[in-house]
């Protein structure tokens, strides 16, 4: 049967079926909720405008014209509409029946919950469902997103390695568990169920020596609401011996009573390799009193410091002179040596190397210096990563130092008698060139004392010739004295603190007639910083380095070339500087010539022009070798950051900051 809109809702439909008529239409269409009447062979007869609008239609007409199927065309399901006819069928009714169904014009898809009831002929036959439909798709993915979040919540609690457990303490102190994951089982051998039934099922099996300890602790962080965590062992019925590691936090209370979320760890493996490291590190510590080195144990949180017998001895104390203090032997160690064994420990206990090792001087007690190879580890730390103990040993190397000493003196002598033999080979040759000028100009001077025509003109010409040569010969002579004062040690030097930047500029106004005729371009790029940039060196070395790079770039140039000089400071330490000491870097660019790598290799030997002395550009190849060594005789250094042939070079020199 098919009703149309004039149809009493609410009747049987059909005179004959007993049923009184009464008319419901006024309410049917008022309902709030989605109303409708339906055949029981699918077909939708009536719809109310909440129904209409639950599905999406323009009107009660196209909602019954598009729906004449409801299993197919309104469930996404159609099994559904079997089970809803059935349970109608069976008990009469049917309440809160929820089920993902389809808007009929859109096919977008939705969730309802429907309640209906079956109406009967007078024969007892089904005769119309009639229902409601109220739409709960938000109350459906609100409660899919929130069992979707329960269930990852529980992945990531069953995937930690321990009891995660939410805590209630109620104000008389008893405990309460309402949460207890699953790991319960493996370290406390607890199913869940005991520990959310009995709030003290875990708190039985602490172990009587840290069960007073674990309770105080516990109870202090309950009442000052602040997180807790500490280390302590528990007895299981069967007898087994664990050590567990707890973490607690405070959570927002509930009904006046605290609460409190955490996790337990079984930390029993660690603990174990732990006392099995101490025994070893007892051991190796006899061992190390038997080899006659000294063995220090060191007490990092406690601040005390054990010294063994063998250990005062060898700074001539006896045992027990010293305190059981870790700066007794700081207070002892060479001042030059102290900044680094002190960074050497923090690397250690930070993590970043395996053991502390150090070679350094302490004074012994009638003042000389003892050479001692330290070395240490740490074999126990807290939970946090802190050391709290650390052992180790002294052996006196002053016999191995005072050997290097002397080898590195016959090293040095070596090398220095090379040098020299070297020195006086090629400057032979050098002095030989200019030598050779100026006593055939002078010749020429003797053989020509006369006038003529021209005559004046030539003699000067002459003269400047000698004079060039003479002052090549003196300038090639003092660098060559320099450089062997360098190579020596015997190089006088003072170091104070001063303006890099007119430093700088007096060798610019120096070399700017020459960068001139040249044709280059010198362009220095100061800064606010760099402008008041303060350098420890000697300021007349410090001239003499700046004047021998900028002239180099301008000699080993182009026409229309240009030379770049910056200045910078960066934290850290130089060579030769000492631990945490800033340092000075000064480039100098340009444009010119370049170099090969082989060229680079060869760069600041003594005498060693890379092939210049060929061409037309004067020199002596000893201006960088010099430099080196000046910087080097004040802490810092010069290299090559980069050069390339055709294209030019950049040199760098580093001086500690003043």
């Amino acid at each position: 049967m098919n009703a149309g809109r004039g149809e009493q809702v609410g009747s049987s439909g059909n005179a004959n079926a007993g049923v009184p008529s009464v008319d419901f239409s006024a309410l049917f269409e008022a309902l709030p909720l989605g109303a409708y009447r339906s055949h029981p062979d699918g077909t939708m007869l009536r719809a109310n405008a909440a129904l209409v609008l639950i599905t999406g239609c323009a009107s009660e007409a196209k909602l019954l014209q598009f729906v004449r199927d409801i299993a197919a065309q309104w469930y996404v399901q159609p099994q559904r509409r079997s089970e809803f006819t059935r349970r109608l069928e069976t008990e009469g009714r049917v309440t809160g029946f929820e089920s993902e169904v389809i808007r009929p014009n859109s096919g977008q898809r939705i969730w309802v919950r429907e309640s209906a009831i079956l109406l009967r002929d007078s024969d007892g036959q089904p005769l119309y469902y009639d229902g409601t439909v109220e739409e709960i798709t938000a109350g459906v993915i609100t409660a899919q997103a929130l069992q979707r979040s329960e269930q990852r919540l529980q992945q990531l609690v069953s995937l930690i390695p321990g009891v995660v457990f939410r805590l209630t303490v109620q104000a008389d102190g008893r405990p309460r568990y309402s949460f207890c994951s699953d790991h319960v089982r493996t370290l406390y051998g607890l199913q869940p169920q005991e520990v959310l039934a009995d709030g003290q099922a875990m708190a039985r099996l602490r172990h009587p020596d840290d069960a007073a300890r674990v309770e105080a602790l516990s109870s202090a962080a309950v009442r000052g609401g602040v997180d807790a965590g500490y280390e302590a062992r528990v007895l299981l019925r069967d007898g087994t011996e664990k050590w567990v590691e707890v973490f607690s936090s405070p959570a927002p209370p509930e009904d006046g009573d605290a609460v409190r979320v955490g996790v337990l760890f079984d930390v029993t493996e660690r603990k174990r390799a732990e006392s099995a490291l101490q025994q070893q590190a007892d051991r190796w510590k006899a061992a190390f009193v038997a080899s006659g080195d000294g063995v220090w144990d060191w007490q990092v949180q406690d601040g005390v410091e054990t010294l063994s017998a063998q250990c005062e001895a060898m700074y001539g104390f006896a045992q027990g002179e010293l305190p059981m203090d870790p700066g007794a032997l700081d207070d002892r160690t060479h001042p030059d040596d102290l900044a680094r064994i002190r960074a050497a420990r923090q690397v250690h206990f930070g993590g970043h190397s395996p053991r502390y090792v150090s070679e350094h001087r302490i004074r012994h007690k009638d003042g000389r210096w003892v050479w001692v190879l330290s070395r240490g580890m740490v074999i126990e730390r807290d939970t946090s990563g802190r050391p709290l103990r650390m052992v180790g040993t002294h052996t006196d190397i002053t016999a191995r130092k005072n050997a290097d000493v002397l080898r590195a003196e016959r090293d040095r002598a070596a090398a220095a008698d090379l040098a020299k033999s070297q020195f006086l080979s090629r400057v032979s040759h050098e002095l030989r060139t200019p030598l050779n000028a100026i006593l055939g100009f002078a010749q020429l001077l003797e053989l020509d004392p006369g006038g003529g025509p021209g005559h004046n003109e030539r003699q000067r010409g002459w003269v400047q010739q000698v004079l060039g040569s003479g002052r090549h010969l003196l300038a090639l002579m003092d660098d060559i004295l320099e450089l062997s004062s360098a190579q020596t040690g015997q190089l006088s030097m003072s170091s104070e603190s001063l303006q890099l930047r007119p430093v700088v500029d007096e060798v610019l106004a120096m070399l700017a007639g020459a960068a001139h005729e040249a044709g280059v371009e010198l362009v220095v790029d100061w800064t606010a910083e760099s402008a008041v940039l303060q350098v420890l060196a000697d300021r007349k070395r410090l001239k003499q380095i700046v004047s021998n790079l900028l002239s180099n770039a301008i000699k080993y140039n182009r026409h229309g070339g240009w030379v770049r000089l910056n200045a910078r400071t960066r934290p850290g330490a130089g060579a030769g500087a000492g631990v945490g000491v800033g340092v000075i870097e000064v480039d100098v660019a340009d444009s010119g010539i370049g170099m090969t790598h082989s060229q680079r290799a060869r760069l600041f030997q003594p005498f060693e022009r890379l092939g210049a002395q060929r061409g037309p550009i004067p020199g002596s190849g000893l201006g960088l070798a010099l430099s080196r060594q000046l910087a080097e005789a004040m802490g810092g250094s010069i290299h090559v950051v980069a050069s390339t042939p055709g294209e030019g070079s950049t040199f760098s020199l580093h001086l500690p900051a003043g």
